[in-house]
Protein backbone atom coordinates (compact mmCIF):
# COMPACT_ATOMS: atom_id res chain seq x y z
CA UNK A 1 0.00 0.00 0.00
CA UNK A 2 2.97 2.23 0.90
CA UNK A 3 4.40 1.94 -2.40
CA UNK A 4 0.75 2.39 -4.23
CA UNK A 5 0.79 5.77 -2.49
CA UNK A 6 4.27 6.87 -3.44
CA UNK A 7 3.58 5.95 -6.94
CA UNK A 8 0.30 7.54 -7.44
CA UNK A 9 2.25 10.78 -5.45
CA UNK A 10 4.16 10.80 -8.62
CA UNK A 11 2.25 10.50 -11.33
CA UNK A 12 1.76 14.06 -13.21
CA UNK A 13 -1.92 15.01 -13.12
CA UNK A 14 -3.66 17.72 -15.47
CA UNK A 15 -5.44 19.49 -12.68
CA UNK A 16 -7.43 19.00 -9.25
CA UNK A 17 -10.70 17.36 -11.02
CA UNK A 18 -8.66 14.96 -13.24
CA UNK A 19 -6.74 13.86 -10.13
CA UNK A 20 -9.86 12.94 -8.22
CA UNK A 21 -11.06 11.01 -11.18
CA UNK A 22 -7.72 9.22 -11.47
CA UNK A 23 -7.60 8.54 -8.05
CA UNK A 24 -10.71 6.74 -7.28
CA UNK A 25 -10.36 5.07 -10.88
CA UNK A 26 -6.93 3.68 -9.99
CA UNK A 27 -8.34 2.51 -6.25
CA UNK A 28 -11.23 0.74 -7.73
CA UNK A 29 -9.59 -0.68 -10.12
CA UNK A 30 -7.22 -2.11 -7.00
CA UNK A 31 -9.67 -3.65 -4.95
CA UNK A 32 -11.40 -4.83 -8.36
CA UNK A 33 -8.21 -7.07 -8.23
CA UNK A 34 -8.92 -8.16 -4.91
CA UNK A 35 -6.07 -6.34 -3.22
CA UNK A 36 -6.82 -6.54 0.53
CA UNK A 37 -4.59 -5.73 3.85
CA UNK A 38 -4.53 -8.76 6.38
CA UNK A 39 -4.54 -6.48 9.42
CA UNK A 40 -4.97 -9.21 11.69
CA UNK A 41 -2.21 -11.34 10.34
CA UNK A 42 0.05 -7.45 10.76
CA UNK A 43 -1.33 -7.69 14.08
CA UNK A 44 0.13 -11.41 15.21
CA UNK A 45 2.84 -10.71 13.81
CA UNK A 46 3.97 -7.49 15.40
CA UNK A 47 3.07 -9.37 18.59
CA UNK A 48 5.02 -11.90 18.40
CA UNK A 49 7.90 -9.81 17.51
CA UNK A 50 7.39 -7.59 20.81
CA UNK A 51 7.16 -11.33 22.40
CA UNK A 52 10.38 -12.50 21.13
CA UNK A 53 12.14 -9.05 21.67
CA UNK A 54 10.81 -8.15 24.97
CA UNK A 55 11.85 -11.97 26.40
CA UNK A 56 15.22 -11.48 25.43
CA UNK A 57 15.52 -7.85 26.71
CA UNK A 58 14.21 -8.84 30.22
CA UNK A 59 16.50 -11.33 30.01
CA UNK A 60 19.57 -9.36 29.62
CA UNK A 61 18.08 -6.84 32.40
CA UNK A 62 18.27 -9.82 35.35
CA UNK A 63 21.55 -11.02 33.88
CA UNK A 64 24.87 -10.17 35.86
CA UNK A 65 26.24 -9.19 32.84
CA UNK A 66 23.49 -8.61 31.04
CA UNK A 67 24.12 -6.07 27.94
CA UNK A 68 21.83 -3.84 26.26
CA UNK A 69 23.23 -2.41 23.00
CA UNK A 70 21.79 1.45 21.76
CA UNK A 71 20.06 -0.02 19.27
CA UNK A 72 18.21 -2.60 21.35
CA UNK A 73 17.33 0.33 23.87
CA UNK A 74 16.43 2.50 21.00
CA UNK A 75 13.94 -0.77 19.85
CA UNK A 76 12.48 -0.82 23.39
CA UNK A 77 11.59 3.00 23.60
CA UNK A 78 9.53 2.39 20.08
CA UNK A 79 7.84 -1.18 21.00
CA UNK A 80 6.76 0.10 24.63
CA UNK A 81 4.65 2.93 22.74
CA UNK A 82 2.54 0.24 21.59
CA UNK A 83 0.17 -1.80 23.53
CA UNK A 84 1.94 -5.02 22.26
CA UNK A 85 5.18 -3.78 23.61
CA UNK A 86 3.66 -2.92 26.91
CA UNK A 87 1.98 -5.93 27.90
CA UNK A 88 4.82 -8.15 26.74
CA UNK A 89 7.29 -6.09 29.05
CA UNK A 90 5.49 -6.04 31.98
CA UNK A 91 4.76 -9.62 31.47
CA UNK A 92 7.97 -10.70 31.43
CA UNK A 93 9.41 -8.86 34.63
CA UNK A 94 6.51 -10.36 36.42
CA UNK A 95 8.21 -13.83 35.29
CA UNK A 96 11.23 -12.94 36.73
CA UNK A 97 10.04 -12.86 39.84
CA UNK A 98 9.82 -16.69 40.46
CA UNK A 99 13.90 -16.75 40.11
CA UNK A 100 14.44 -14.26 42.89
CA UNK A 101 12.92 -10.82 44.11
CA UNK A 102 16.57 -9.39 45.24
CA UNK A 103 18.40 -8.25 42.30
CA UNK A 104 21.90 -6.99 41.83
CA UNK A 105 22.36 -3.48 41.82
CA UNK A 106 22.94 -3.09 38.18
CA UNK A 107 19.88 -5.15 37.36
CA UNK A 108 17.98 -2.49 39.81
CA UNK A 109 18.26 0.59 37.87
CA UNK A 110 18.23 -0.76 34.64
CA UNK A 111 14.88 -1.64 36.20
CA UNK A 112 14.00 1.28 37.03
CA UNK A 113 14.88 3.01 34.01
CA UNK A 114 12.98 0.93 32.08
CA UNK A 115 9.98 1.23 34.15
CA UNK A 116 10.36 4.31 33.97
CA UNK A 117 9.81 4.65 30.74
CA UNK A 118 6.85 2.21 30.19
CA UNK A 119 5.04 3.95 32.76
CA UNK A 120 4.92 7.14 30.84
CA UNK A 121 4.23 5.46 27.74
CA UNK A 122 1.20 3.68 29.80
CA UNK A 123 -0.19 6.82 31.41
CA UNK A 124 -0.20 8.35 27.59
CA UNK A 125 -2.00 5.80 26.58
CA UNK A 126 -4.39 5.05 29.43
CA UNK A 127 -3.03 1.71 29.41
CA UNK A 128 -3.32 0.73 33.07
CA UNK A 129 -3.00 -3.22 32.74
CA UNK A 130 0.72 -3.22 32.26
CA UNK A 131 1.06 -0.52 34.34
CA UNK A 132 -0.84 -2.26 37.52
CA UNK A 133 1.51 -5.29 36.99
CA UNK A 134 5.08 -2.42 36.68
CA UNK A 135 3.50 -1.02 40.10
CA UNK A 136 3.19 -4.57 42.04
CA UNK A 137 6.68 -5.41 40.80
CA UNK A 138 7.88 -1.64 42.27
CA UNK A 139 6.93 -3.07 45.44
CA UNK A 140 8.35 -6.60 44.77
CA UNK A 141 12.31 -6.30 43.18
CA UNK A 142 14.92 -5.14 45.54
CA UNK A 143 18.38 -4.91 46.15
CA UNK A 144 20.41 -4.91 49.52
CA UNK A 145 22.53 -1.03 50.05
CA UNK A 146 24.87 -0.20 51.62
CA UNK A 147 25.24 3.53 50.89
CA UNK A 148 21.78 4.71 51.51
CA UNK A 149 21.19 8.18 52.14
CA UNK A 150 20.53 8.44 55.91
CA UNK A 151 22.23 5.52 56.79
CA UNK A 152 25.56 4.85 58.92
CA UNK A 153 28.17 4.12 56.55
CA UNK A 154 28.36 -0.23 55.92
CA UNK A 155 25.16 -0.19 57.38
CA UNK A 156 22.96 -2.23 55.24
CA UNK A 157 19.65 -0.93 53.61
CA UNK A 158 16.91 -3.13 51.51
CA UNK A 159 16.09 -0.41 48.89
CA UNK A 160 13.06 -1.19 46.48
CA UNK A 161 12.28 0.04 42.80
CA UNK A 162 9.46 2.41 43.81
CA UNK A 163 11.44 4.19 45.56
CA UNK A 164 13.17 6.20 42.53
CA UNK A 165 9.77 6.49 40.61
CA UNK A 166 7.25 8.49 42.52
CA UNK A 167 7.32 11.07 39.91
CA UNK A 168 5.63 9.07 37.58
CA UNK A 169 2.54 10.92 36.33
CA UNK A 170 0.50 7.49 36.54
CA UNK A 171 0.35 7.56 40.06
CA UNK A 172 -1.61 11.09 39.88
CA UNK A 173 -4.29 9.68 38.13
CA UNK A 174 -7.24 7.95 39.80
CA UNK A 175 -8.72 6.29 37.31
CA UNK A 176 -5.46 4.26 37.00
CA UNK A 177 -5.89 3.39 40.94
CA UNK A 178 -9.98 2.95 40.13
CA UNK A 179 -8.75 0.51 37.29
CA UNK A 180 -5.84 -1.38 39.33
CA UNK A 181 -8.31 -2.24 42.14
CA UNK A 182 -10.78 -3.46 40.18
CA UNK A 183 -8.60 -5.44 38.12
CA UNK A 184 -7.38 -6.85 41.73
CA UNK A 185 -10.75 -7.79 42.40
CA UNK A 186 -11.83 -9.40 39.51
CA UNK A 187 -8.26 -11.66 39.65
CA UNK A 188 -9.23 -12.34 42.70
CA UNK A 189 -13.07 -13.34 42.58
CA UNK A 190 -12.16 -15.21 39.26
CA UNK A 191 -9.48 -17.94 41.10
CA UNK A 192 -11.76 -18.28 44.11
CA UNK A 193 -15.34 -19.31 41.69
CA UNK A 194 -12.57 -21.31 39.42
CA UNK A 195 -12.20 -23.76 42.24
CA UNK A 196 -15.77 -24.26 43.08
CA UNK A 197 -18.85 -25.34 41.33
CA UNK A 198 -21.54 -23.41 39.85
CA UNK A 199 -23.45 -20.90 41.92
CA UNK A 200 -27.08 -21.88 41.00
CA UNK A 201 -25.38 -25.61 42.71
CA UNK A 202 -24.26 -23.95 46.07
CA UNK A 203 -26.24 -24.31 49.25
CA UNK A 204 -26.61 -20.72 51.41
CA UNK A 205 -23.90 -21.43 53.86
CA UNK A 206 -21.86 -21.60 50.65
CA UNK A 207 -23.04 -18.38 49.46
CA UNK A 208 -22.64 -16.81 52.64
CA UNK A 209 -18.86 -17.93 52.86
CA UNK A 210 -18.67 -16.67 49.18
CA UNK A 211 -20.14 -12.90 50.39
CA UNK A 212 -17.79 -12.87 53.35
CA UNK A 213 -14.57 -13.53 50.99
CA UNK A 214 -15.51 -10.92 48.57
CA UNK A 215 -15.84 -8.67 51.15
CA UNK A 216 -12.39 -9.71 53.46
CA UNK A 217 -11.00 -9.59 49.41
CA UNK A 218 -12.15 -6.02 48.93
CA UNK A 219 -10.85 -4.95 52.44
CA UNK A 220 -7.32 -6.64 51.69
CA UNK A 221 -6.82 -5.33 48.72
CA UNK A 222 -7.71 -2.10 49.59
CA UNK A 223 -5.44 -2.04 52.37
CA UNK A 224 -3.05 -2.32 50.44
CA UNK A 225 -3.58 -0.06 47.70
CA UNK A 226 -3.61 2.55 50.43
CA UNK A 227 -0.48 1.67 51.26
CA UNK A 228 0.79 1.93 47.87
CA UNK A 229 -0.56 4.96 47.50
CA UNK A 230 0.51 6.80 50.05
CA UNK A 231 4.57 5.30 49.56
CA UNK A 232 3.96 6.54 45.87
CA UNK A 233 3.23 10.31 47.46
CA UNK A 234 -0.11 10.23 46.52
CA UNK A 235 -1.94 12.95 47.97
CA UNK A 236 -4.41 12.21 51.24
CA UNK A 237 -7.53 13.77 49.54
CA UNK A 238 -7.04 11.55 46.40
CA UNK A 239 -6.53 8.30 49.01
CA UNK A 240 -9.23 9.43 51.04
CA UNK A 241 -11.72 9.68 47.65
CA UNK A 242 -10.17 6.21 46.08
CA UNK A 243 -11.21 4.68 50.21
CA UNK A 244 -15.05 5.68 49.99
CA UNK A 245 -15.32 4.75 46.75
CA UNK A 246 -13.71 1.16 47.03
CA UNK A 247 -15.43 0.94 50.06
CA UNK A 248 -18.67 1.43 48.76
CA UNK A 249 -17.94 -1.02 45.59
CA UNK A 250 -16.57 -3.42 48.30
CA UNK A 251 -19.15 -2.85 50.12
CA UNK A 252 -17.30 -2.60 53.47
CA UNK A 253 -18.63 -2.77 56.85
CA UNK A 254 -17.95 0.11 58.99
CA UNK A 255 -15.83 -1.43 61.29
CA UNK A 256 -13.38 -2.42 58.48
CA UNK A 257 -13.99 1.25 56.89
CA UNK A 258 -12.86 2.70 60.40
CA UNK A 259 -9.89 0.27 60.64
CA UNK A 260 -8.74 1.99 56.99
CA UNK A 261 -9.22 5.56 58.82
CA UNK A 262 -7.21 4.65 61.51
CA UNK A 263 -4.20 3.63 60.24
CA UNK A 264 -1.24 5.90 60.50
CA UNK A 265 0.77 4.09 58.15
CA UNK A 266 -1.83 4.25 55.36
CA UNK A 267 -3.84 7.68 55.97
CA UNK A 268 -1.04 9.56 57.59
Amino acid sequence: MLMFVHELSHRPIKNSASKRDSLTDELIELYDKDFEINYDAETEEFDMECKKFMNEFVGHIFEADGYSTQEDKAKFGLLVQHQEGRSWFAKFVDGQRVKSKEVTEFAFYRLVQYFAVCLFECNVADDFAPATTLMNMCFTYNFTSTNAIGRTAGQSSKQFVYEYLKDQPIWKSLRFWDSAFLMAIHADRTKRIGAMSGWNTWDQQQKDDFEIGEENSAFAHLASFLYMMNALGVEKNDREIFRNKMSTIGNLREEQIRELEESIEILQ
